[in-house]
């Protein structure tokens, strides 16, 4: 429990980055609690365009069955900024003793592509790293991704070169070693060599198979026979093919060399007088006589044969019948010799180029289809885009007259707005001044607003208004005899001595109304109506 919870603190630390960080955590933490060879990480992830960025990656061992038998797949599984909405990215990750097994659902850099992944984008609310996994691990079930590594297997070059020899060499036995063939020459004549090592000689070819005599001395050693002439289309595919095997070959003498007596020692036989000459050195290729490519170390030279090899003398016998000279054979272009390579002295041409490798030409081929979907798919891309900003340059170029148009316009709104604030402001600072005018004289009586021109005029108003006033006395005075806080008595008494007073103001209204002219009588009257109304 504490580990797990470890791992969900760093789990939720390190997920920040992800805009659903909820839904990796959530998806994470089930391939965990399923998969306990499954362990999370983070690491920088190189996209195929050179784009890196550091990920989640899920890393392990995946368990699949196969034919009955268990084996534990190396799996790594990073994801995307934008999962789910875009599909994780599932690779095998094979060992140093695995390689990977091409296929429907897996490529040669070891990517997985189940169907599962293929589906995802259409469905992604639906889908799931455990679901992935599964699926990974059931479609592994059927093909397994990788196989193991053949041992020995050689290099692709080295089989390449194995390859473009001829059948005819190709079905040859090795040559004996250097030391083996001196030992076998020293001790049999060249008629009938014997093999001391058990290896099968070197044939010789049919059209070049004149035999050349061999001539003896009475106390000296018999001479190596000579091997017949090689062009350098019948060296260079032994040296290929020894070279493929590890092999050294002998390096071949100079052809139709002439017959030599080896001397029993440097100083030659007291017997014979004088030494005949020794074998003049072969003129052979730096890297045809070794069978050796030029980067690798040359082996050192073998040993020299013991003096006792050298010594034992033979008895003169007979040279060996001539052979039937055979009929004639067209020769062969790709094995015979041609004159003026035959000549001595004159060196062998350059090996032929090394065939290129057909596992390297189907990858250039896969990256080339590859390289060339997409360009085309980025191409395709990229004439929508320059569709897409075309049209909105003719929207920006149309919609140019119309943005000048419209500013203009709103340049005279603009203008007619400035004067009419400039009117509201006249208006305003006006009014602003009159208010300070009248906070300044204070707050005039109500008496002096109610007034008239005249003092008859005034004198009327001033018994309009006694008048109203009694009138209201008497109302209240009634309400409150009904209401039982004054007595009978005493509103009589009350009320009588307002109805005097109420009558000798209105006898002087009209008195007043009866002098006044007959407009000013008018107005009176009508003073008189309203202020009795109120």
């Amino acid at each position: 429990m504490p580990t797990d919870s470890l791992t969900h603190r760093w789990l939720r630390h390190n997920i920040q980055s992800y805009p659903a960080h909820d839904i990796v955590f959530a998806h994470t933490d089930a391939v965990l609690a399923r998969y306990p060879t499954v362990r999370p990480k983070t690491d920088v992830y190189t996209y195929d365009d050179g784009r890196t960025q550091l990920l989640l990656c899920l890393h392990g061992l995946l368990p699949i069955a196969y034919r009955g038998a268990s084996y534990n797949i190396p799996i790594a599984i990073w994801l995307t900024r934008e999962y789910p909405r875009q599909p994780p990215i599932a690779y095998v990750v094979p060992t140093t003793d695995m390689i990977v097994r091409p296929g429907p659902d897996m490529d040669v850099s070891g990517r997985c592509q189940v169907e599962y992944l293929r589906n995802w984008q259409r469905k992604s609310e639906g889908c799931n790293l455990a679901a992935l996994i599964q699926a990974m691990q059931d479609s592994f079930s059927r093909v397994p991704p990788v196989n193991a590594k053949p041992a020995g297997v050689p290099s692709s070059s080295a089989m390449q070169r194995s390859q473009t020899t001829s059948p005819e060499y190709s079905a040859r036995p090795p040559p004996p070693l250097p030391g083996a063939q001196a030992r076998s020459h020293t001790a049999s004549p060249p008629s009938a060599v014997t093999q001391t090592d058990g290896r099968p000689p070197l044939p010789a070819r049919p059209a070049h198979s004149a035999v050349i005599p061999v001539q003896f001395s009475s106390s000296s050693t018999i001479p190596p026979s000579s091997p017949p002439p090689n062009n350098d289309r019948s060296d260079s595919p032994n040296v290929l093919a020894n070279a493929s095997l590890g092999m050294r070959p002998p390096p071949p003498l100079p052809p139709h060399p002439p017959a030599y007596s080896l001397p029993v020692s440097p100083a030659g036989d007291p017997r014979l007088g004088t030494s005949p000459p020794p074998l003049p050195p072969p003129f052979v290729s730096p890297q045809l006589s070794t069978g050796f490519p030029p980067h690798q170390p040359r082996p050192a030279p073998p040993a020299p044969p013991p003096p006792a090899a050298l010594t034992p003398a033979f008895s003169v016998s007979p040279p060996p019948p001539r052979a039937p000279v055979p009929s004639v054979i067209p020769p062969d272009l790709l094995d015979g010799d041609e004159p003026a390579q035959a000549r001595p002295g004159t060196p062998p041409s350059a090996a032929p180029p090394r065939p290129p490798n057909p596992e390297l030409l189907r990858l250039h081929a896969q990256v080339h289809a590859k390289l060339q979907s997409e360009l085309a798919s980025l191409q395709h891309a990229m004439a929508l885009d320059a569709e897409r900003l075309r049209a909105h340059q003719a929207d920006l170029l149309a919609g140019e007259p119309a943005i000048r148009d419209e500013m203009a316009r709103l340049e005279a709104v603009r203008s007619v707005c400035g004067a009419v604030a400039e009117r509201m402001r006249v208006v305003v600072d006006a009014g602003e001044r009159n208010v300070a005018e009248l906070r300044r004289k204070g707050d005039p009586e109500v008496d002096e607003l109610v007034c008239s021109t005249t003092i008859v005029h005034n004198q009327l108003v001033n018994l309009v208004a006694e008048d109203n006033a009694i009138e209201d006395t008497i109302y209240h005075l009634h309400r409150a005899l009904n209401t039982g806080r004054i007595d009978l008595e005493r509103f009589i008494r009350t009320t009588r001595v307002l109805a005097e007073e109420q009558f000798m103001k209105r006898a002087l209204i009209e008195k007043i109304e009866t002098g006044l002219p007959p407009d000013d009588a008018e107005l009176a009257w009508t003073m008189a109506s309203e202020w009795s109304e109120m």
